[in-house]
């Protein structure tokens, strides 16, 4: 098995929320795949990392990728049950880590979506970080793709379209219940280190991918970034989870040096270029170690299997082929040139002759 994510940024794993959470779930649970930084969402399902290649077949999202890893045997990462019944314990545990996040997401997802995609100051900077870590010329477009997701939930909760001008953003509703949201998950990491004890389950995985990407991308206008460092609380989770686990994985483009700016991960050995760097954590463990038999993260170098060499050259080529398709459209549909007629099939194009100049008689 092989997961695809986007590359990290700020020295965090992965600048995108989703595939974060995904890294942070994967640590957690102590799991043996293989997780390529070098991820292109046009070979993904949905046109979206996330993705995991397993058995031949691509599996893209976050929810359909656990389930297949938990089919495997694969986590989820849970706290240790103390209970006499252990089965019964267990499965209140589970009950309880889903209703936390299902509170998480419909609280803090709408307006982190929105800042992020959504309002006018902000997005064309959340467009650019994608577009560095998208392979032309598909960083064209397929940042369009969290727009129209969030299009989707601006439209079907508060009824206004981001096309709307920004008087009719009405998003205080939004914003009132993210802050809500977090200052609730503040106030338990007051009584312990991690969400519901001494060991992190998926509920922390899920916050991690949220207040990550919150605290380190520098926006416009990051409403949720000032309030969460009004909570120490959730920097520090954010940081020690990032050193715990994410040591050698985080990223940082501005202070990469020698292999690293070419797309080696920070902290990842310098030998060849095909070297992978190994970690793991014990299932809900805190040390993070070297070890061939547990998770393996790549440095880099290594590529999508739809983004060789071969497969670039194809998309270079349709590329060009498109925009010559779309200036002669553009000129005939403008009048610039005309097709041939049944009068004059001996010719392939037409000139049109503007007749805007005047004859020199001279």
């Amino acid at each position: 098995m092989e997961i695809f994510v986007y590359r990290g940024e700020w020295g965090l794993p992965s600048i995108d929320y989703e595939c974060s959470r995904l890294l942070a779930y994967l640590k957690f649970a102590g799991a043996k795949v293989t997780v390529n930084f070098n991820g292109n969402p046009f070979s993904s399902p949905n046109g979206m990392l996330p993705y995991m290649i397993a058995d031949g077949k691509k599996i893209a999202g976050y929810g359909r990728i656990v389930e297949h890893l938990v089919a495997a045997g694969i986590g989820p990462p849970t706290a240790t049950a103390r209970a006499e019944n252990v089965a019964d314990e267990s499965s209140q545990h589970a009950t309880q880590i889903n209703g936390y996040m299902q509170y998480v997401q419909e609280n803090l997802h709408p307006y982190f979506m929105y800042m992020l995609w959504g309002d006018p100051k902000n997005v064309d900077t959340t467009r650019t970080v994608y577009a560095k870590r998208i392979p032309i010329p598909f960083n064209f477009y397929c940042p369009r793709k969290y727009v129209l997701r969030t299009n989707d939930i601006t439209q079907s909760l508060v009824g206004f379209s981001l096309e709307d001008s920004i008087e009719f953003h009405d998003v205080a509703e939004f914003q009132h219940n993210a802050k809500t949201c977090l200052n609730w998950v503040a106030a338990r990491l007051e009584e312990s280190r991690w969400f519901t004890g001494d060991r992190p389950t998926e509920v922390d995985a899920l916050l991690y991918g949220y207040l990550s990407v919150l605290l380190k991308l520098t926006l416009p206008n990051n409403v949720l970034q000032n309030h969460i460092r009004q909570c120490p609380k959730l920097m520090q989770f954010v940081d020690r989870t990032t050193a715990t686990y994410f040591a050698k994985e985080g990223f940082n483009s501005f202070t990469a040096s020698g292999h690293a700016g070419n797309g080696q991960q920070k902290g990842s050995s310098t030998g060849s270029p095909n070297d992978t760097s190994s970690s793991s954590s014990a299932s809900g463990g805190e040390r993070s170690e070297k070890s061939g038999n547990d998770t393996t993260f790549h440095t880099g170098q290594q590529q999508d299997p739809d983004d060789g060499p071969k497969e670039r050259r194809k998309r270079y080529i349709l590329s060009g082929l498109v925009a010559t398709v779309a200036m002669l459209g553009y000129a005939v549909l403008n009048g610039i040139l005309t097709l041939p007629s049944d009068r004059s099939h001996g010719d392939f194009l037409h000139y049109d002759d503007p007749g805007d100049y005047d004859d020199d008689d001279n």
